[in-house]
């Protein structure tokens, strides 16, 4: 849990002072990190910042931030509204106290990004000496939850220290946060190449495979350690493979003997070999001749360049054919930068440049690097990788059940050194399954035909004729029979939202309202896909799908039949007790499905704002929530003066309750109706981020009517309206203790 803090910048005497904020910027590929040093201000320009950002991935590394002021705050949120637009991911690390206590006070200070780690401050009496200690959310979740730090030893006398601030408060924000794990690319590129502190959970090897032709393209990400499955990996490699190892963060000298025994093992069957992306690291340890063996080439590799004018260091990919009369030189090619067209310099140590020349010509066409190129890009097929087969059901398109078995089959997961293949569709009718028993009785002589699993808690939907669908669920074991259909039901119903979801392909809804509830929902399958007699694990399966299915039922607009069109109940006996296993099927017609589809991914447009209805899959996330709207844009206008942001759900306008997107838009525009007539308070209730959802109000004054010619005076609230009636103006108090977006008044006047 230790870790030191960032060096501060040293002062040399006579040189002028540092800028009250340092920003440095380091990318590769599709993640960009910013560390930020020093004070927060208005001086920030957080809008012209982020207009400069595009990132798959934006890491802001905030740990040493000393200070944010209230105007600060002012810029930041508009900075991380701005990069929120850009970004698919936003990771926040090492985020000092000060930033912790920012995200416990000000809405949004988080805007759609997340806190993978902070410090905690702590001290010791024994030799007054103040500390701060490095949690993370994957390694320290149970302790951030219970908002209870553990005392710990003093890194200078060794007696024991305390946390040195009010848990409860300090922990508020960050103890409503999920837990959540850095995909595998992140956690290379900040532990390897920028030596953050990154938790062993983050960095496990994971691998993914793609078959094109002749072409075997495998993927790699994580920490090369003595556990790598070389056996397993190599089993069924063959053709021209290719092996992309960009993901690959640190290497043990164990993991790195296990690497050149895969090679060893795969060159005979291979008609060649390559790799790519090969980051500083790994071409520095394992591309030596030796290494590489008769047949490896290196195709590209990363050397970190640095702009002058952009103050970026960045990994730039090298091809080795292009570049090969540079590179036996051991000369890095000379490049220009991206994005300002400005030299770049190569920041790489020496030692490495002198290993280039070793690197044989690759023998390649052009049509092969494009090949190469086309495959580094190519997303796996299953949009994330199955945490259980019915996950590979709903998440295959168009394919029908029979596709969603072929991919659940066929995906292969590496974690930790541990080779799964997840387990197959089909269990033999009337047979001992483990847990079960024996089957001693059924609703029914035999088994219907619409089921074709009976694994625990599966759901999947086959396509029907003309774009209709019917979608299946199972039930774990229960204690009656009707509680396993019911259970089976619901699962059917979130496997009808999942095969929605899987067909609303717009990027925004995908981003603002997608995002939202897929990590929680991976999680929860994960766990009882992981251990299926774990209650807890299957209880949060069944309740999160009870609320799916309560919600689908609520916003589909009459879409979603309100009975399952077969039910079906197995009965077992383990000798001890009876158990029941339920069935259930859903059959949606074409218009149905067209229905549901174009209700959830058409936005409204309300107060400058778009939005889109809350999607049923967003109950694995809040279960609580089963009707709202969800804002996918906030580009101007009331509702981003008051302080919202994409991804907040609204849930009520002046006390009343939103039902969908439409709702929202009539009852904001009815609300601000009555409150132009009469004055009053715009108030919102929105689920922002995880925890007990927030209130959002704004004073609005009343219009004046037009011919009372009043050129000043009181309004009805008693504050001065300076000769301004009939403007309608929404103002907006500052919530960040300084400054305003909209004017100000104060009421205590």
């Amino acid at each position: 849990m230790d870790a030191a803090p960032h060096q501060q910048p040293t002062l040399v005497a006579g040189a002028p002072p540092p800028p009250k904020l340092q920003i440095d910027k380091f990318a590769d590929g599709g993640i960009v990190c910013l560390r930020l040093s020093g004070t927060i201000d208005e001086a920030f320009e957080g809008k012209k910042l982020a207009e400069t950002l595009k990132a798959q991935t934006l890491v802001l590394d905030l740990g040493d931030i000393r200070k944010v002021s209230s105007f600060g705050i002012r810029e930041w949120v508009d900075f991380i509204n701005g990069v929120g637009k850009h970004s698919e991911r936003i990771v926040l690390v090492e985020c000092a106290p000060k930033i912790v206590d920012q995200l416990n006070m000000v809405a949004n200070f988080a805007g759609t990004g997340r806190v993978y780690s902070f410090y905690a401050p702590y001290h010791c009496d024994y030799c007054d000496k103040d500390d701060r200690v490095l949690y993370q959310v994957d390694r320290d979740h149970e302790v951030i939850k219970s908002m209870k730090p553990p005392q710990r030893p003093c890194t200078q006398c060794g007696e024991m220290q305390y946390f040195n601030e009010d848990p409860i408060t300090f922990f508020s924000y960050l103890a409503g946060q999920e837990k959540f794990e850095l995909d595998p690319d992140v956690a290379a590129f900040l532990a390897a190449k920028l030596s953050y502190a990154v938790s062993d959970s983050a960095r496990k090897l994971r691998i993914d495979k793609i078959i094109e032709g002749r072409t075997t393209f495998v993927r790699l990400g994580g920490d090369l350690e003595k556990s790598f499955p070389r056996e397993q990996l190599a089993e069924g490699v063959e053709g021209v493979v290719v092996l992309d190892v960009a993901g690959i963060g640190k290497i043990e000298p164990a993991g790195a003997a296990e690497w050149r025994g895969f090679l060893q093992m795969v060159t005979p069957g291979a008609e060649a070999l390559y790799l790519t992306g090969v980051p500083p690291t790994f071409l520095d340890k394992l591309t030596r001749p030796e290494d590489l063996g008769p047949k490896a080439q290196v195709l590209s590799f990363t050397l970190p360049y640095t702009c002058a004018t952009c103050s970026t260091t960045a990994g730039q990919l090298i091809d080795v054919d292009e570049h090969f009369d540079v590179l036996k030189f051991a000369t890095p090619p000379d490049l220009k930068c991206p994005d300002c067209k400005s030299a770049l310099v190569c920041a790489a140590p020496e030692g490495l440049l002198t290993h280039l020349p070793s690197l044989p010509r690759p023998q390649v066409t052009a049509d092969f690097k494009k090949l190469v190129a086309d495959l580094r890009a190519r997303k796996v097929q299953v949009k994330k990788i199955a945490t259980t087969v019915a996950e590979a059901a709903a998440q295959q398109k168009g394919g029908g059940l029979w596709m969603a078995f072929a991919a659940a089959a066929a995906t292969v997961v590496l974690a930790g050194g541990a080779f799964f293949i997840y387990q197959s569709f089909l269990a033999d009718q009337g047979s001992k399954a483990p847990g079960r028993g024996k089957l001693v009785g059924a609703s029914a002589d035999a088994r219907p035909d619409w089921i074709e699993s009976d694994a625990a808690l599966a759901a999947y939907c086959k396509d029907d004729a003309g774009g209709g669908m019917v979608c299946v669920g199972v039930s774990g074991l229960t204690t009656s029979s009707d509680d396993g259909v019911d259970e089976a039901s619901d699962a059917a119903l979130d496997a009808v939202a999942s095969a929605i979801a899987a067909r609303i392909e717009d990027p925004a809804w995908q981003s603002r309202v997608g995002s939202l509830y897929a990590q929680a929902r991976q999680a929860k399958l994960a766990a009882a896909d992981k251990d299926p007699r774990n209650a807890g694990a299957r209880r949060d399966v069944r309740e999160s799908r009870r609320a799916v299915a309560r919600t689908l039922r609520a916003t589909g607009g009459g879409a979603v039949p309100a009975a399952p069109s077969g039910r079906y109940w197995e009965e077992y006996d383990d000798g001890a007790s009876k158990q029941y296993l339920g069935f259930a099927s859903f059959t949606l017609a074409p218009a149905e499905v067209k229905r549901l589809v174009d209700g959830y991914r058409t936005p409204t447009d309300v107060m400058g704002a778009k939005a889109m209805t809350v999607f049923p899959l967003l109950a694995w996330r809040y279960p609580e929530v089963s009707r709202g709207a969800v804002l996918v844009a906030v580009d101007k206008g009331e509702l981003r003066d008051l302080g919202m942001a994409p991804s907040y759900v609204v849930l009520s306008v002046g006390g009343r309750k939103v039902a969908d997107a439409t709702g929202f838009s009539q009852l904001a525009a009815e609300e601000m109706t009555r409150l132009k007539a009469s004055g009053g308070t715009l108030a919102l209730e929105v689920q922002a981020g995880d925890g007990e959802p927030k209130s959002f109000a704004a004073p609005v004054k009343a219009d004046k009517p037009a011919d009372t010619g009043s050129t000043g005076g009181r309004d009805p609230g008693g504050r001065d309206s300076g000769g301004r009636g009939g403007t309608g103006n929404v103002n907006v108090w500052d919530r960040y203790g300084g400054g305003s977006s909209g004017g100000r008044d104060d009421p205590t006047q």
